[in-house]
């Protein structure tokens, strides 16, 4: 039984579990998103670590009862992996989040926008603004996340003829090679590094600093809203990855290959990823 728990008062856990998960080479994106999450709990959480009971935890979630299931879920699972770092180092003595019941998600099918309402998009975004063709282009292609795009260096890229290649560092800091298998992009790629003259250094650069660090997530996002604003197409960045899956696999690519070249460490993921067309089910049935 643990006895003696030093009182510790919360901001100051949240501090160190936050510097853990960095020196744990945890992506950015995923620091940030559990340093949302856990703040929002802390505008309404008693300040002393200890003092969190299974009561504040029902009271929080009750109040983000208008989010959607995959957002509250998130949340949970947030404040979770932090409660358990805190109990695993002694700061409390139980974990409250287990006498917590977790909100189940329902993941239904999306409908995911077609390779046509996705080139109606491309159409928006300036022919002058190389940087924006390809980081967009490069999403839909490849299905890379956001965040491995924004991550690229120079030297990830090979464009070693007829074997085109670019090294990921994905999640974990799993690092995986993605074949560039469209000629398109490809020359798109060479004409934006031979524009703005890079050897060296981030790939997609802010436009006030080209010479200075990677366009930042929330940038990238307010683009990709404007330019499908302008084309009257509802599509998330994060479809374009869907978007390319769904391709995959109704071209008859394996799942097996599919995980791959989306970085999935759970199979069930590329499942809910990997949506077949009924033109394609019905041909595969026909055949059989």
């Amino acid at each position: 039984m643990r006895r003696n728990q030093p009182s510790i008062i919360l901001k100051n856990a949240l501090d160190q579990f936050l510097l853990d998960l960095k020196n744990a080479n945890k992506s950015a994106y995923t620091i940030r998103a559990y340093h949302s999450d856990l703040r929002a709990f802390s505008q309404q959480s008693p300040d002393q670590l200890g003092d969190i009971t299974a009561q504040h935890l029902r009271d929080f979630f009750a109040s983000q009862s208008h989010l959607k299931p995959a957002t509250r879920a998130r949340r949970q699972a947030s404040l979770a992996s932090f409660l358990d770092w805190a109990y695993r180092h002694e700061l409390i003595p139980s974990n409250p989040m287990q006498r917590i019941d977790r909100v189940q998600v329902e993941y239904t099918l999306q409908r995911i926008p077609d390779r046509e309402q996705i080139e109606a998009i491309f159409k928006h975004i300036p022919q002058s603004n190389l940087r924006d063709r390809v980081l967009f282009r490069l999403l839909f292609e490849t299905g890379i996340r956001i965040s491995e795009a924004l991550s690229l260096y120079i030297e990830d890229l090979d464009f070693t003829q007829d074997d085109e290649q670019m090294t990921i560092t994905g999640k974990g800091q799993q690092r995986r090679t993605i074949l560039l298998d469209d000629p398109r992009l490809v020359v798109l790629m060479k004409d934006y590094i031979q524009q703005q003259g890079y050897q060296h250094g981030p790939l997609f650069r802010a436009h006030k600093n080209y010479q200075g660090g990677s366009i930042r997530y929330q940038s990238v996002r307010a683009l990709w809203a404007k330019y499908c604003e302008k084309a009257g197409v509802e599509c998330t960045l994060h479809q374009l990855r869907h978007a390319h899956a769904t391709e995959l696999i109704n071209d008859g690519v394996s799942l097996a290959t599919i995980r791959k070249r989306l970085g999935h460490k759970n199979f069930q993921t590329t499942l809910r990823y990997a949506q077949q067309s009924d033109d394609t089910a019905n041909a595969e049935i026909r055949a059989w």
